[in-house]
């Protein structure tokens, strides 16, 4: 191989690799959800000794459980909101499906598609659609804090609900004011106008 193919050959590389972590950049990261995780469960991580096994779990036993049987099999890194994944894995991790799958119909509600309590990638491709985060994070933060309050112990455990609100996202879009009344001063003969006409039609 010659010099010339050589550098085109790291170039090109290179160039894919750019790629790639941009692509990659693009998603949602279980690695950025993280801290968050291990600061809401404290200590034991949030492993339910009952269902993972009577022992003391280490951080990255504990994580490697969250990512692998949570975020993963929710499709985490396929979101493109980091926002929208928090606010919907961290309720499966933190309660579980529900009854009948009733915390991913609920999800499945708000993003408008087919609610059969089986996310799919038709459905997070549907949420990825969205302009506005906070028009699917807001409302799950909503639900959740509905769904903590029919639980028998939520009084005492008030830290299901300051953990909900955590994920509020401010709306970021501008005011969506009336353009028309704020900036157009319709003439007033138009408005008389139409008011004889409806007058007449009496």
């Amino acid at each position: 191989m010659n010099l010339k193919k050589a550098i085109f050959s790291l170039l090109a590389i290179s160039i894919l690799s750019f790629i790639c972590v941009i692509f990659i950049n693009q998603g949602a990261s279980f690695n950025k959800y993280a801290p968050k995780l291990l600061k809401f469960e404290g200590e034991g991580y949030g492993i339910h000794k009952p269902i993972w096994g009577n022992k003391i779990f280490s951080k990255s036993e504990a994580l490697y459980i969250h990512r692998h049987y949570y975020w993963d099999r929710y499709y985490g890194n396929r979101f493109t909101s980091q926002e929208v994944a928090e606010v919907f894995i961290d309720h499966l991790i933190n309660a579980g499906v529900g009854k009948d799958n009733r915390n991913i119909t609920a999800f499945e509600k708000i993003i408008g598609v087919a609610q059969d309590g089986i996310l799919s990638l038709e459905d997070v491709n549907v949420a990825n659609s969205f302009e506005h985060p906070e028009d699917i994070v807001n409302p799950y933060v909503e639900y959740r804090l509905r769904y903590y309050r029919t639980r028998k112990d939520a009084r005492i455990n008030k830290g299901w609900f300051k953990r909900a609100k955590s994920f509020y996202m401010e709306e970021q879009r501008e005011e969506e004011g009336n353009i028309v009344e704020d900036y157009i001063v319709l003439p007033k003969a138009k408005k008389q106008t139409e008011q004889s006409t409806a007058d007449d039609v009496k």
